[in-house]
């Protein structure tokens, strides 16, 4: 609302300093008005004797002149000369001549008070040839107290209207963004390997044009990331028959050839070619990870059953690192909603890392915990990751610098599209003997739903 506020604000306070003059001028116009008639007032009881000029004003008559409760007022009578002939000494001594009758007003300063001042020119009765100026002074008090007034009465109700028009627009503006809202709220909850179409069967018409351009741009990318998707797993298989034959190839020269020198050459072409499967067979993983995988062949699993079998099928490998692989399952069902093929290789991904990077003689531990959540716990005693590069770990084909373990880069990315597939979350924390603790967090689910 502030962009609505912040402009109606400014035009409240340039109509503000314009209704100030406008009220400022009428009251100066009501009380110069009653300023000009108590000079006239004055005038009217100068005398003329033949002699000198004098003012004839009884005590009472002063006394009804300066009765006013809001300002003090002033009188003085002066000759053209500057002598003053009657009235109030204090007042400023006109600096000029006045050559009409029409009376004149100033502002001035009085005992640092500003005042009002009203002067005219009159001709006694009977002296024609003796002008004499008569000037009528007050202070502001009441001229501020009705500008105050005026200004009131109109700024005000105008700030009222200015609040309630911006409230009306608001208003008005969030209800015609309420669609927008809810299809910001659609979105944002969505995984972002979840591809569908947005619903656009209660989408109100001045929004069904971006939505139907969201589906379309949501259709081009479904079609994009499949087709990437097919490239990927298509290379993989035939890379598959190639690297088996390599292999084949290499065993068989090792066996032919003894020699000392071609021998570790042999090896090392073995290696590679293990390595380069392993690399083929984690990007088939990553490939089965496609949109269709979130809505598909999900069911109500127990996280215990998949946990426990994904660990005893790398119970072998972990002995041949002399590694301790234990597993512990939780003391209730521990249920979720998902894919079971795609959760086996995601425990899988994460016990064999764990397993690949720990040094030899040490331990890794898997657990499930059931409570308000599922969770996965996968710890290991290695030499643990950086808290710096804790996110990184998860990219693509990233490796930590200096790491001497061999691997493809793959295996916590695929672990993190499964994660997100079934809308969990994943943590690398430090294990409480130094290692890395990896945590996978579900939605438990109740059996029956």
């Amino acid at each position: 609302m502030s962009w609505l506020l912040i402009p109606l604000c400014g035009l409240c306070l340039i109509t503000s300093a314009m209704a100030y003059n406008m009220a400022a001028g009428f009251a100066n116009d009501a009380y110069d008005g009653q300023l000009a008639n108590t000079a006239a007032a004055v005038a009217a009881r100068l005398r003329f004797d033949g002699v000198k000029v004098w003012l004839d004003l009884p005590p009472a008559a002063q006394a009804v002149l300066r009765h006013n409760t809001d300002d003090k007022l002033y009188y003085q009578v002066v000759s053209l000369d500057g002598t003053r002939i009657a009235g109030d000494a204090i007042l400023p001594k006109p600096v000029r001549n006045l050559h009409s009758d029409t009376p004149v007003f100033k502002y001035a300063e009085l005992d640092s008070k500003k005042i009002r001042i009203a002067r005219i020119r009159v001709i006694p009765p009977y002296a024609y040839d003796r002008p004499v100026l008569v000037q009528v002074a007050e202070t502001l008090n009441a001229r501020s107290a009705l500008t105050n007034r005026i200004l009131s009465a109109i700024v005000i109700p105008q700030i009222a209207l200015i609040l309630l028009g911006a409230a009306a627009v608001s208003a008005g503006v969030s209800k015609g963004l309420t669609p927008l809202r809810r299809l910001e709220r659609a979105l944002s909850k969505r995984s972002k390997l979840d591809l569908k179409p947005v619903e656009t069967s209660n989408v109100p018409e001045e929004v069904y044009p971006l939505v139907i351009a969201i589906n379309d741009l949501l259709d081009r990318l479904k079609k994009d990331i499949e087709s990437q998707e097919r490239f990927v797993a298509n290379a993989a298989h035939q890379f598959r028959t190639p690297i088996a034959g390599l292999k084949t190839y290499v065993g068989l020269a090792e066996r032919i050839i003894k020699d000392e020198k071609v021998s570790p050459i042999m090896s090392q072409l073995n290696s590679g070619c293990d390595r380069l499967t392993n690399l083929v067979n984690k990007m088939l993983s990553l490939a089965k990870v496609e949109p269709n995988f979130v809505t598909t062949n999900k069911t109500l699993l127990d996280l215990n059953e998949i946990a426990s079998r994904a660990t005893s099928d790398l119970v072998a490998e972990a002995l041949e690192k002399d590694i301790d692989l234990s597993f512990k399952n939780s003391s209730d069902q521990a249920l979720i909603n998902g894919n079971e093929t795609g959760l086996m290789d995601m425990v899988v991904n994460l016990v064999e890392n764990a397993v690949h990077y720990t040094q030899k003689g040490g331990k890794v531990s898997v657990s499930v915990t059931a409570n308000e959540a599922v969770t996965l716990l996968v710890e290991d005693n290695g030499p643990g990751i950086p808290i710096e590069e804790r996110e990184r770990v998860f990219e693509r084909f990233y490796r930590i610098l200096g790491n001497e373990a061999s691997g493809s880069g793959l295996g916590l990315s695929i672990v993190k599209e499964i994660a997100l597939a079934h809308n969990a979350t994943i943590t690398l924390e430090e294990g409480s003997a130094g290692g890395t603790l990896v945590r996978v967090t579900f939605e438990r689910m109740k059996k029956g739903s």
